[in-house]
């Protein structure tokens, strides 16, 4: 829970600063596992070369003196205080020590082994034993503690050993030469040492470059969001009153930019839905204004004197008519309401769409003779389409009504149906007077009407709401409109639905 009351910045911080401290932490482990393996292995390298040199020296000596392996007859030390007095001069140079030096000592072994221990001055604990197990000789760090002898190991075996003298871990390695077992410790103090040195370095460095890592994370964080913070804030200017703000969109081609684009497009598709909001208000304003004001004069007409009742029915009549006028709207509206809501259902059943359009244009004839206009039509016979047949009627009428209407005496009408790979089309063709390039994206539109002339033309009291709703009857049928005309030259209109089978009035 605490982490959802975090700013993104602050959760962005800590799984950034989370990754780089187990990134540390497992770096800086690998790297002290990987430095003591390396000083513990270098150790017991060391002490086997020890082991096995001294081994080789015993072999090589005992076999210039032909003697056997024997204790020395001076059994604490193996330096006496004359001895010593030659140290400095032994380890001024490299190679064999001259016989003379080592006089004190009377076996050949022992001078080859102190030889050794005087050219390689470190603190080893050394102790040779017999084959039988026997101790014969131990350096005198040892003092009185002892060795591990393990009579076991065959000979070339080696075994290493951690063993605690005096209270101080040393590393053993034990080796077994065909004379005697070798046993060369070390203490492990100065690798704790260095390790205890590590460890400390590591405990400051990795919390100081965590804390390095977690404050360029923020910095980063602060820099990556800033483009989020001003679209945030622009959003938060944006009403109803100022639509035409646009969030900034970054330099780049990101994510951000990419969100900063589509609140953009989701802004510009509320600016139109509210221009079409607005203008609906006005539209719908203007078309109620009208029928309402001839109401409200036919009835201040009626009251204001006396009349026959032939007057009456006349003023009766005309308030009827516009009554009649907004009941049409309204119900068109509320139609079109339903429909976008997706309440208004339709059947589907095979209908012969055939025989809808001939019905159509039987039913308009008159009216085009009326007007003096010439309607034809050419139908394909038995084209189906599946649909409802109440709706179909009402698209097909509607067009040609409106063909009827923009269309001068003396002027002609086709109505054509055909089926074609894919689908059935509906073409009804005019030689009207034409819409308007810049209308024709729009006519579609409720309550639009194209050019005024064409209503003082026409005598046309039409909301402009017909060609909404043909519009969603066909797309409810699954298919589209296309809509072609040239100013002075006509109209043409096209319906595709999908393709049904072909209909067949037995079945």
């Amino acid at each position: 829970m605490i982490g959802h009351r975090l700013s993104l910045r602050a959760r962005l911080t800590l799984w950034y600063g989370a990754m780089v401290a187990v990134a540390l932490l497992g770096f800086g482990g690998f790297w002290y596992w990987s430095v003591r393996k390396e000083l513990y292995d270098s150790l017991q390298r060391s002490l086997e070369q020890v082991a096995q040199a001294l081994g080789l020296i015993l072999e090589q000596a005992h076999g210039q003196g032909h003697r056997p392996l024997r204790p020395l007859r001076r059994r604490q030390t193996l330096f006496p205080s004359s001895a010593f007095s030659i140290a400095p001069t032994v380890r001024s140079f490299i190679g064999p020590l001259p016989s003379d030096t080592l006089a004190v000592v009377e076996s050949p072994v022992w001078r080859a082994i102190y030889q050794y221990i005087l050219l390689n001055p470190r603190s080893y604990s050394i102790q040779i034993a017999d084959t039988a197990g026997r101790i014969i000789w131990r350096s005198e760090n040892l003092l009185e503690d002892t060795l591990p002898v393990l009579r076991q190991l065959s000979v070339g075996g080696m075994q290493e050993l951690q063993v605690f003298l005096r209270g101080e871990e040393q590393s053993v390695v034990v080796y077994r030469s065909p004379l005697a077992e070798i046993a060369v410790g070390y203490g492990v103090r100065e690798i704790e040492a260095v390790l205890q040195r590590l460890g400390f370095l590591l405990l400051w460095a990795i919390p100081a470059v965590l804390g390095c890592s977690a404050f360029g994370g923020w910095m980063l964080a602060r820099a990556s969001l800033r483009p989020v913070e001003i679209m945030r804030r622009t959003a938060e200017s944006i009403t109803a009153q100022n639509l035409s703000l646009r969030v900034p969109e970054p330099p780049t081609n990101d994510e951000l930019a990419h969100l900063a684009r589509t609140l953009n497009q989701m802004i510009a598709r509320l600016e139109s839905s509210f221009a079409q909001i607005q203008q609906f208000s006005v539209d719908v304003s203007h078309e109620l204004r009208t029928p309402l004001t001839i109401l409200i004069g036919e009835l201040e007409l009626a009251l204001r004197s006396r009349k026959r009742a032939e007057e009456y029915e006349a003023i009766l009549s005309s308030v009827l008519e516009e009554v009649l006028r907004l009941h049409r709207i309204v119900e068109t509206l509320f139609e079109l309401a339903r429909a976008e809501q997706g309440q208004l259902s339709l059947k589907r059943e095979l209908v012969d769409f055939s025989m809808l359009v001939e019905e159509v244009v039987e039913d308009v004839e008159p009216l085009a003779r009326e007007r003096s206009i010439s309607i034809q039509h050419r139908v394909q016979p038995g084209v189906g389409v599946i649909g409802d047949p109440l709706r179909l009627r009402q698209a097909v009428l509607n067009v040609v009504d409106n063909a009827l209407k923009y269309t001068p005496a003396g002027g002609h009408v086709t109505v054509a149906v055909w089926s074609e790979p894919g689908g059935v089309v509906l073409e009804v063709t005019d030689t009207g007077i034409g819409i308007a390039p810049e209308d024709i994206p729009h006519v579609f539109e409720r309550f639009y009407r194209a050019e005024k002339s064409r209503t003082r033309m026409t005598g046309s009291d039409g909301a402009g709401l017909g060609l909404s709703i043909v519009r969603w009857i066909v797309e409810a049928h699954g298919g589209r409109v296309e809509l072609d005309s040239e100013l002075g030259r006509g109209t043409r209109v096209r319906f595709h639905f999908p393709q049904a089978e072909r209909y067949d009035a037995a079945s």
